[in-house]
C-alpha cells in the first residue's frame, strides 16, 4: 500500500497514529490516564531519572513503526521534514538559552553501512529552522560497536550499553556547564538515551533533556 508522504500523511496514516497529548509525566513525557498533582509518573516519582525532561511525539505502534523503519533503513530521508514537522513544537518547548542539540550516534561500521545517522538528520533539520549553531553532532561519539538492541529486556540493553559513549576529550570545554538536547528517533526502555545522559552529566555538562519521534509504551516506563 502507497503511503502519503510527499506532502503529509494520509487519512489512514494520520488515524492510526497515536499521538501523545497532556495528560503526560512532566518528566519523562509517559502518557498518563489523568492529572495527578505533580503529574510525574510512579517511575520518575520513585527514581528520577538522569533526563531533567524527556518528551516524544507518538506512540511506538504498527503504523509509526513502519514509518520508522522505511526512514531508517529504507533511505527514506524524504521523511525528514515530515518528521520535523511532528517535532517542533516539542523542541521549541525543550529548548534552552545556550543549548546544544547532541543526536545519538552510530558507531563507525554501522554509520558506513547505513550511510546516515537518522538521529543527527533530524537534529540538524530542528536545528535549522531554529538555531543552526545549536547543532552539536561531534560532542558524543559510539567508541566501540555494540550487537542490536533490538528484543532485549531492559536490563539486557543497559549492560549492552555500559561504555558504549565517549565525550571527547577537545569537546568537554564546549559543554561545560551547558544544557544539552539529545535527539534519537526511538525510546524503548529509555537505556540509551540515559547511559547517554549520564555519560555527558560525567563529563561535566549542564542539564541534559531528550526527544525522539516515538516511544514505546510498557509497564513501569
Amino acid at each position: 500500500r502507497r503511503f502519503c508522504f510527499d506532502r503529509g500523511l494520509c487519512g489512514d496514516c494520520w488515524q492510526d497514529l497515536v499521538f501523545i497529548t497532556p495528560p503526560s509525566c512532566q518528566c519523562c513525557g509517559r502518557p498518563l490516564a489523568y492529572a495527578i498533582g505533580e503529574n510525574l509518573c510512579g517511575a520518575c516519582f520513585n527514581e528520577a531519572p538522569p533526563l531533567a525532561e524527556m518528551r516524544s511525539c507518538f506512540l511506538y505502534n504498527d503504523r509509526s513503526r513502519q514509518l520508522i523503519l522505511k526512514f531508517k533503513h529504507g533511505d527514506a530521508l524524504h521523511l525528514t521534514p515530515l518528521f520535523v514537522r511532528f517535532l517542533m513544537p516539542h523542541f521549541t518547548a525543550l529548548a534552552q538559552p545556550d543549548h546544544l542539540v547532541v543526536p545519538i550516534p552510530l558507531h563507525v561500521k554501522r554509520y558506513r553501512h547505513r550511510r546516515f545517522n537518522q538521529s543527527a538528520e533530524l537534529a540538524r533539520l530542528l536545528c535549522r529552522h531554529h538555531d543552526p549553531n545549536a547543532f552539536a553532532p561531534d560532542i558524543l561519539r559510539r567508541p566501540k560497536p555494540g550487537p542490536t538492541q533490538a528484543g532485549l529486556s531492559r536490563s539486557q540493553r543497559q549492560r549492552n550499553l555500559a561504555g558504549a559513549f565517549a565525550v571527547p576529550p577537545d569537546q568537554r570545554r564546549r559543554i561545560a556547564g551547558r544544557p544539552l538536547l539529545l535527539i534519537d528517533d526511538v525510546m524503548t526502555t529509555g537505556a540509551t538515551l540515559y547511559e547517554a545522559a549520564r555519560t555527558l552529566r560525567r563529563a561535566g555538562c549542564g542539564p541534559v533533556r531528550g526527544l525522539v519521534l516515538a516511544r514505546v509504551l510498557r509497564h513501569g516506563l
